[in-house]
């Protein structure tokens, strides 16, 4: 039995380096290009797995040679795949330039993974069914995810739901109230709720203003500044930790990913965030996407290797 199944995207990413952004018209030349597996779905399943959960992901590659090395690369992670080829589609791909200070802007196709389908998921449900937590992102077909996550409570599981990129339309008070937990960064929790988050306090409230539109909780990821959450009566924020970030591709999938393992081990919400909090601020020390993904040993020196608690629940 697998405690995290991630139904999601899987892509490979064309990563390139810049020391400093273009100008429009501009031509920059890259400090280094890297090729490396991505898709938030990938990302996910594989940060999940390297904290040492049973992980499957259900996703799709194309019949192409990017596709055999995603698949490749995704089995060096101990991963339970059900990946289908889809013969008359590419292999998804993420086209990344990465600035001087690590921020990233990030160009998106999505081929194999729009071809998702409830059917396909139908499939897979007895695989779904076994699961504590089903993680799910916005990559793929909204119709697709849903079908998973009925399939997921139906049979007791906790359904995450990460809704980036960005829902558009905004999604419906029937379509959020399908997932238990909502995971959206800054900007996305601002496109949903319809204000945009300040700071860790106001970002609490947005927490709280969407768990009335339909999640039983709420998670608002803020980059540098932390993260704050209401998820049932537990309500609080927790800053970030300061890291020497090297780019920040994957930290909020490394976040959802740790989540998900925590949650399905007993942990309680807010102990469960603090850690998937300390795990994304590791990955942002690494270059790459599901490869900076850190094991647990590393998040827990790193824990260790810190003087300071910073949750601060109410």
């Amino acid at each position: 039995m697998s405690d995290v199944v991630v139904v999601g995207s899987v892509n490979i990413d064309l990563t390139s380096h810049l020391p400093r952004w273009p100008e429009v018209g501009e031509t920059v030349t890259a400090l280094r290009t890297d090729v490396g597996l991505g898709g938030k779905g990938a990302n996910q399943a594989v940060a999940a797995a390297r904290l040492g959960a049973g992980v499957s992901l259900i996703g799709a590659v194309g019949a192409d040679a990017f596709g055999q090395q995603a698949v490749r690369m995704l089995g060096e992670d101990n991963l339970q795949l059900a990946i289908e080829t889809q013969a008359q589609a590419a292999t998804g791909m993420a086209f990344i330039d990465v600035g001087p200070e690590g921020d990233n802007m990030i160009r998106l196709a999505p081929g194999a993974n729009a071809t998702l389908t409830p059917e396909i998921i139908l499939r897979h449900a007895p695989l779904i069914a076994k699961a504590k937590v089903l993680l799910l992102q916005n990559e793929i077909p909204l119709a697709a995810s849903l079908r998973a996550a009925r399939i997921a409570r139906q049979h007791g599981a906790t359904v995450v739901m990460d809704p980036a990129p960005a829902p558009q339309p905004i999604w419906d008070a029937e379509t959020l109230a399908a997932f238990d937990i909502l995971t959206p960064n800054a900007h996305e929790a601002a496109l949903i709720a319809g204000s945009a988050p300040s700071g860790l306090q106001a970002a609490e409230m947005t927490a709280t203003a969407l768990t009335t539109l339909g999640p039983r909780g709420a998670i608002v990821t803020m980059g540098a500044a932390g993260v704050a959450w209401q998820i049932g009566e537990a309500v609080g924020h927790r800053p970030a930790r300061k890291v020497a970030t090297v780019d920040t591709v994957s930290a909020g999938d490394c976040f959802n990913g740790a989540l998900a393992v925590f949650l399905s081990q007993g942990c309680a919400a807010e102990q469960a965030i603090d850690l998937a909090a300390d795990a994304a601020a590791l990955a942002t020390t690494r270059p790459g996407a599901a490869a900076a993904a850190p094991r647990l040993s590393e998040v827990l020196e790193f824990r260790e290797a810190q003087t300071t608690p910073t949750l601060t629940p109410h």
